[in-house]
C-alpha cells in the first residue's frame, strides 16, 4: 500500500517539517538505492586500490590522463532534462490509473433505490440487488487478475474465486465455456448478466421507471469503461526506447564517474589545480542517490498493481468493495434512523457551529473577495446610456412585452413580419378568426379577453406615482408611436380608432397582466370614447352624417368560413354586416359616398359581434330587431378630406375595420 505520512506533516511552517519522515525506512530511497550504491562504491574502491598499488608511476601517469577526459565529457550528458520527462509521464500514468479503479458505491446506492423490497418480504428484489452487486465485483477481480501479480496470487484460477464465494459453480462452467471459444479477456461478461437483470426486473414492475434504468446502465457502464481503460493501461506501456535511453543515459553517466571522479594525488610537475586525498566520494556518491532514486521513482510507479511498498493494495480494496456493497443493497436496504426534529429546528439556521478550545483559533469568516472594498466614485455611477436604440416595432418585437419586460429583441423573419402587417396578431381593428391557423387561447388574459368568452373586462386599477423604470419606457413607448403616426401619413384617428404604436405591436399572451399594462389598455378604451363623442360633434357635420361609430370586436368564423375575414369598404360583405346590426331609424337620411348592393345576412353566417355605439345625440333605447335591411351606406372618412378625394381615398385603400355609417 502506497506510504502516507501526511498526518506527520501537518504544519509545514514548523522547524524542519520533513526531519521526521527522513528517517522512515519502508518506502524510502535508501531502501531503493542501497545495493546500488554499494555496488558502485565497491567498483570505485577496486579501480582506486589498482591505480595506488598495481599500477606502475608510467601507468599511473596515463590512467591520471584517462581520469581527466571522462571527468570533462561525463558533463555533457543532459541528465536533469532525461530524467525530468521521463518521471514526469510515470508519474501521471501511476495518478491516473489509480483514479481509474472502479468503486461500487454509487452503484449500490442507485440500486438500493431502484429496486425496492423488504429483507423479509421480497426475496425477488433482494437476489436481483446482491446478484448485480456480486456481478460488478466480479468483473472488478477478473480485471485485476491480468495486470496485478498480487490478485493473481490470490486468486490463481476460476475454482478459487468460486471458493471465495464471488462466483457461483454454473458461473464457472459459463465461463469455461466461453474461453474454449475464444482466449480473450470476459471480464464484461458479468456486466452484461448484471444488465439482464436490470431489464428484467423493470419487465417485472421493480423498476418503475426508464429513468433509474438508464441511471443503473450508466453506472454500469462507466465502470466497464474503467475496467477496459485499466487493461489499456497494462499492455500500453511508456515507449520502451525511452525507457531505454534514460536508464542508458544514467549509467554510462556514473560509469564515466567511476573514472572521472577518481580522487587521486597529483603528479610530480603537474600544473593542475591541487584536490585533497580523500578516500571517500561524498558528493559523487550523494549524486549517485539522486539521480539513481530519481529513476528509481519510475520503476516502482510505471507498474502501480505490482509488490513495490508504494504500489497500490488491491486485495484490501476488493475485501473492502464487496463488504461495502452487500451493505448497502441488503443491511441497510430502506432502512434509516427514526426521523425526529434536529437541534436547530426553532432556530431554523444555526447561527454558528460550536467551537472547542482547541480549535477555537480556527474560527473564521467569509473571505472577502477582489472586488468587495472597491469603491466607485459617484460621478462614475451616473447611468451613462439608459435608453435602448431606436428600433422600428415593425422589425423587432420582445418577449412578454404585454407585461412591459424588456428582454432581448429578435430579428422576425419575413412571415412574421407579414403576419403582423395583415394585421392578424394584437390588432383590435381587424376581424379575424379565433379558430384559424394560428388561433390562439386569449382566456387567461385581460388583455386578448373576448365579449364572447363571457368574462368581464377588469375595473381600471388606481392611479399610482410612476417610478424611473416606468417613465423610461413610458418615454420608449412614445417615439415609437411618433415614428408609427409619421409613417401612416399623420392620419386623424376616429371614434374606432386605435392607436398605431398599439396596433402595430405584436404581444404575447401571458396568464398575469401587470397593474401597469390593465391601466394603459383602460385609457386607451376611454380616450377612443371621448374622442368619437368630440369627432361626432366637430369633425364632420358639414360634409357627411355621422350617426354613430361602431368599435367591432373580432368577428367568430363558422367552421366554413372564408380565409378573407377582413372588411373593406365597398364590398358587399360590409354592407351587409352594417344592414345586419344597424337599427332601420339609424339607416335613414344618409347620403352615400360608396354604394353597394345589399347582400343578405343570416347568423348563421357570422357571430354578431359586441356593439359599441356612440351617438351625437341621446336617444332613447329601443329594442332590438333584425328585419329586412335597408340599403346602407358604409365609408370611411379620410384622414385629410381636404387634401384628397374619396375616389383617391378609396384607391389608396383605408384602415381595415373602422366603419362610419
Amino acid at each position: 500500500m502506497t506510504i502516507s505520512y501526511a498526518g506527520e506533516v501537518p504544519n509545514g511552517s514548523s522547524f524542519g517539517c520533513f526531519w521526521r519522515i527522513l528517517c522512515k525506512w519502508r518506502g524510502s530511497v535508501y531502501k531503493l538505492v542501497w545495493r546500488e550504491l554499494l555496488a558502485y562504491l565497491t567498483l570505485y574502491y577496486t579501480i582506486n586500490l589498482l591505480y595506488r598499488f598495481a599500477l606502475t608511476e608510467q601507468q599511473q601517469r596515463i590512467f591520471e590522463k584517462v581520469r581527466q577526459y571522462f571527468g570533462a565529457q561525463s558533463e555533457s550528458i543532459p541528465m536533469s532534462f532525461v530524467l525530468g520527462f521521463y518521471v514526469s509521464l510515470v508519474v501521471k500514468r501511476w495518478w491516473e490509473q489509480y483514479k481509474l479503479l472502479p468503486w461500487p458505491d454509487t452503484l449500490a446506492l442507485f440500486i438500493s433505490a431502484g429496486i425496492p423490497g423488504a429483507v423479509s418480504k421480497d426475496e425477488t428484489g433482494r437476489l436481483m440487488r446482491r446478484n448485480i452487486v456480486r456481478y460488478a465485483i466480479l468483473a472488478y477481480v477478473i480485471t485485476l487478475q491480468r495486470v496485478s501479480l498480487r490478485v493473481k496470487r490470490r486468486f490463481p484460477t476460476w475454482q478459487h474465486v468460486v471458493d471465495s464465494g464471488l462466483m457461483l459453480e454454473s458461473e464457472r462452467k459459463v465461463f469455461e465455456k466461453m474461453d474454449g471459444k475464444s482466449p480473450m479477456s470476459k471480464y464484461w461478461m458479468p456486466l452484461v448478466w448484471a444488465t439482464n437483470i436490470i431489464n428484467r426486473a423493470r419487465k417485472e414492475g421493480l423498476i418503475t421507471s426508464d429513468h433509474i434504468v438508464q441511471t443503473l446502465l450508466v453506472e454500469l457502464s462507466d465502470i466497464r469503461r474503467r475496467l477496459g481503460a485499466l487493461i489499456g493501461y497494462d499492455t500500453v506501456c511508456v515507449p520502451l526506447v525511452y525507457t531505454q535511453v534514460v536508464t542508458l543515459a544514467l549509467y554510462t553517466y556514473f560509469v564515466a564517474a567511476l573514472m572521472g571522479r577518481q580522487l587521486v594525488p597529483p603528479a610530480p610537475g603537474s600544473t593542475s589545480k591541487y584536490e585533497p586525498d580523500v578516500y571517500f566520494p561524498l558528493f559523487t556518491a550523494l549524486q549517485f542517490c539522486f539521480y539513481v532514486g530519481w529513476l528509481k521513482v519510475a520503476e516502482v510507479l510505471i507498474n502501480p498493481f505490482g509488490e513495490d511498498d508504494d504500489d497500490i493494495e488491491l486485495n484490501w480494496l476488493i475485501d473492502r468493495h464487496i463488504k461495502a456493497a452487500y451493505m448497502i443493497v441488503d443491511e441497510m436496504h430502506e432502512e434509516h434512523p427514526e426521523l425526529l426534529k434536529d437541534q436547530y429546528w426553532e432556530d431554523v439556521v444555526p447561527k454558528d457551529l460550536p467551537y472547542t478550545v482547541a480549535s477555537e483559533h480556527y474560527r473564521r469568516h467569509e473571505p472577502p473577495c477582489s472586488a468587495d472594498h472597491y469603491k466607485v466614485k459617484a460621478e462614475d455611477a451616473v447611468y451613462a446610456n439608459v435608453q435602448a436604440p431606436r428600433k422600428s416595432h415593425d422589425e423587432t418585437y420582445a418577449d412578454y412585452e404585454s407585461v412591459d419586460t424588456p428582454l432581448v429583441e429578435r430579428r422576425k423573419n419575413w412571415f412574421q413580419r407579414q403576419i403582423s402587417r395583415m394585421g392578424s396578431v394584437r390588432s383590435a381593428s381587424t376581424a379575424y378568426s379565433s379558430g384559424g391557423l394560428f388561433g390562439r387561447n386569449r382566456h387567461n388574459s385581460v388583455v386578448y379577453s373576448s365579449p364572447e368568452a363571457g368574462q368581464p373586462v377588469a375595473p381600471p386599477p388606481p392611479h399610482h406615482k410612476m417610478s424611473l423604470y416606468e417613465r423610461l419606457v413610458g418615454r420608449k413607448s412614445g417615439r415609437g408611436q411618433h415614428r408609427q403616426n409619421s409613417r401612416h401619413g399623420g392620419q386623424k384617428s376616429n371614434g374606432s380608432a386605435i392607436p398605431i404604436t398599439l396596433r402595430n405591436r405584436p404581444r404575447i399572451p401571458t396568464p398575469d397582466v401587470t397593474k401597469e399594462v390593465m391601466d394603459r389598455e383602460n385609457r386607451i378604451a376611454m380616450g377612443m370614447q371621448n374622442m368619437g363623442v368630440i369627432m361626432t360633434h366637430q369633425g364632420y357635420q358639414n360634409e357627411v352624417p355621422v350617426l354613430g361609430a361602431l368599435v367591432l370586436s373580432p368577428i367568430q368564423e363558422a367552421e366554413g368560413g372564408s380565409l378573407n375575414n377582413t372588411l373593406h369598404a365597398g364590398q358587399p360583405g360590409t354592407t351587409a354586416l352594417a344592414q345586419a346590426v344597424l337599427s332601420p331609424n339609424m339607416t335613414k337620411g344618409m347620403t352615400p359616398m360608396l354604394t353597394a348592393a345589399p347582400l343578405p345576412v343570416t347568423l348563421s353566417t357570422l357571430s354578431m359581434p359586441q356593439l359599441t355605439l356612440i351617438n351625437s345625440t341621446p336617444s332613447t333605447p329601443r329594442p332590438e330587431r333584425v328585419a329586412t335591411p335597408p340599403r346602407a351606406t358604409v365609408t370611411e372618412i379620410p384622414s385629410d378630406r381636404d387634401s384628397e378625394s374619396s375616389a383617391d381615398f378609396a384607391r389608396k385603400g383605408s384602415k381595415r375595420g373602422e366603419v362610419y355609417v
